[in-house]
């Protein structure tokens, strides 16, 4: 299992203030819902990876995504279209982002 999660930022992201989880990474992180912890400098900040129904073109059935909301850490750690960022896990629920 990999010790790291890097992602390069898309505008969309950015714009709505949400990391994007690949599905394939998703058992580097603890399971859907499940709560765990998001240390950004000083302060660990609670967090989950949350599913979400997103309709594209093609079959009128939703595609899932999934994600962490950076909204309640969007104070403390900012991104932007292009920037890639790295989650380390340190521990089971414990995960560092940079």
């Amino acid at each position: 299992m990999a010790e790291e999660y890097k992602r390069k930022i898309s505008g969309e992201e950015a714009k709505d203030r949400y990391i994007l989880i690949v599905k394939h990474s998703l058992d580097f992180f603890p399971k859907l819902g499940k709560p765990f912890k998001l240390k950004i400098k000083n302060k660990e900040i609670e967090t989950y990876i949350e599913p979400v129904d997103v309709y594209t073109m093609g079959p009128k059935k939703p595609q899932q995504i999934f994600r962490i909301d950076a909204k309640p850490f969007w104070s403390d750690f900012s991104f932007h279209f292009g920037q890639t960022i790295t989650i380390t896990k340190k521990a089971d629920k414990l995960f560092t982002l940079s």
